[in-house]
């Protein structure tokens, strides 16, 4: 996961203006890792297919439907088919190389069958549930008719196995009329930053690493989006699996004021959580954030964040826990948004 954040801000600067294609259509393949129970990660691959298109210069809509043949970690059988909505927000458009962050949510239809006594696997029973999945993504445009998708993600079945991360790729054509876009006032960059214990019984144990996203409004603020691996620690209340990993999904409105020196903003939205190791966390937690940020122009074109937040998890045990994140990121400077005020 860090090697693919690290890889997405790195591309980030690159692209080309040729005109996309309004709808895309072709086949998926993906390779998802679930744990058991004795937190040992298997690898499983899928295979399904999505249709989308173009619904403003920087949002993509679509369906797409994957296959999970087989899912098991032993001789019972586990299968999944999910049917989802997914949704692809590029900040710097959809031309040539360009970075999105994902969200998809779904049907989920899971046969699963559980080891009873003597090792005898239960009846096959077939059930239907809501599947989760976000994450962060690159999109290459070969020209105007085709287009490959690589993208890595958290992807939950709650109540089941199933919470594990995923890459996934996919191979598109495109048709419908042209859609003649311009580059938009959104840049994105990368992010680290430090996590401290407010209360309750998590902490950090170790930089986060991520990517931060940002699009002008051309109002009293702008979007934001920050998507970050944490590594973390479980302070009290822990027997096993102390120690997970998480990756956390915030996006945000930023209200904001445009001195000389850049932009100061105040950040408040949504949080989730995507935990997949094994242990008392394994999911998705749930809350919010808040807190203050300021961008800072360079003397070339880029312009440096640095930001505080106060996060708020509430844990599958319903323990609440509180974070402050202190962070800094880099990206490419918004002087036509910023010199217009």
């Amino acid at each position: 996961m860090r090697t693919l954040v690290l890889g997405l801000a790195a591309l980030a600067l690159a692209g080309s203006l040729a005109a996309q294609r309004r709808a895309r259509i072709g086949p998926t393949v993906s390779t998802i890792s679930i744990e058991d129970g004795s937190g040992t990660s298997r690898s499983y691959t899928s295979f399904g297919g999505s249709f989308a298109f173009l619904s403003s210069d920087d949002g993509e809509i679509g369906v797409a439907v994957s296959r999970y043949g087989d899912l098991s970690s032993n001789s019972c059988v586990r299968q999944m088919t999910f049917f989802g909505v997914e949704s692809n927000y590029y900040p710097v458009g959809a031309k040539g190389i360009a970075p999105f962050a994902s969200t998809a949510i779904g049907l989920a239809r899971v046969t699963d069958q559980d080891v009873g006594l003597l090792g005898i696997c239960s009846s096959a029973q077939a059930t239907n549930a809501i599947g989760l999945g976000f994450g962060l993504g690159l999109r290459l445009n070969l020209g105007t008719h085709a287009a490959a998708l690589v993208e890595g993600r958290f992807f939950q079945v709650p109540n089941s196995a199933i919470q594990a991360l995923e890459g996934r790729a996919n191979v598109s054509v495109g048709f419908g009329k042209p859609r003649q876009t311009q580059l938009l006032n959104g840049t994105l960059g990368p992010a680290v930053g430090l996590l401290l214990r407010l209360g309750g019984p998590l902490e950090g144990r170790g930089p986060t690493l991520g990517v931060r996203f940002r699009r002008d409004t051309k109002k009293a603020g702008a979007l934001g989006l920050q998507i970050d691996y944490a590594s973390l620690r479980v302070t009290t209340g822990c027997s096993s699996n102390c120690e997970p990993s998480a990756v956390l999904f915030a996006p945000g409105y930023e209200p904001s004021l445009y001195p000389a020196w850049g932009r100061l903003y105040a950040d408040v939205g949504l949080l989730l959580a995507g935990f997949p190791s094994a242990g008392s966390d394994r999911g998705i937690a749930q809350g919010a954030h808040g807190g203050l940020g300021a961008d800072i122009l360079t003397g070339g074109s880029l312009m440096v964040n640095v930001n505080t937040r106060v996060l708020w998890l509430q844990r599958n045990n319903r323990n609440n826990v509180f974070l402050l994140q202190g962070g800094v990121s880099i990206s490419p400077r918004l002087e036509r948004a910023i010199e217009s005020r």
